[in-house]
């Protein structure tokens, strides 16, 4: 998936995943997580699925909601910058003990390019892809 660059007076920002997208990803990412914590035989195929979706630019959650996240130019984010974007997602939250959920969902509702922290850090727009 390549987007093109946005023609004219119109930005990618346009574009943009809503926040109702957004928070059903991380639900499902959550929901995993926590099944994975029960039944942890299940964590080898979830890890597969993990990195096959990272190489897309997507989380699982991202891929299930039609949602992928971008560089601001429209190009797409390849395995690495992707995997270092979830990993300071993973680390942003964790460190603040939950609280940096709340900052990312608050700059997403309040920033008119609904962009998260982890957005601004990782330099991503996340926009939705529909499919077809």
């Amino acid at each position: 998936m390549e987007l093109e660059p946005p023609p004219g007076d119109v930005s990618l920002e346009d574009f943009a995943a809503g926040p109702f997208r957004r928070l059903t990803a991380h639900l499902i990412e959550g929901f995993f997580g926590l099944e994975i914590l029960v039944l942890w035989w299940l964590f080898f195929p979830y890890f597969l699925w993990w990195l096959f979706a990272l190489a897309r630019g997507q989380s699982p959650g991202k891929q299930l909601t039609g949602i992928s996240a971008v560089r601001r130019d429209g190009s797409r984010f390849g395995w690495g910058r992707m995997f270092l974007r979830e990993s300071v997602r993973v680390l942003f939250w964790t460190f603040t003990f939950g609280f940096g959920s709340l900052a990312d969902s608050a700059a997403i509702l309040l920033r008119k390019d609904r962009r998260s922290i982890t957005d601004l850090v990782a330099g991503s727009v996340i926009v939705y892809v529909p499919s077809g």
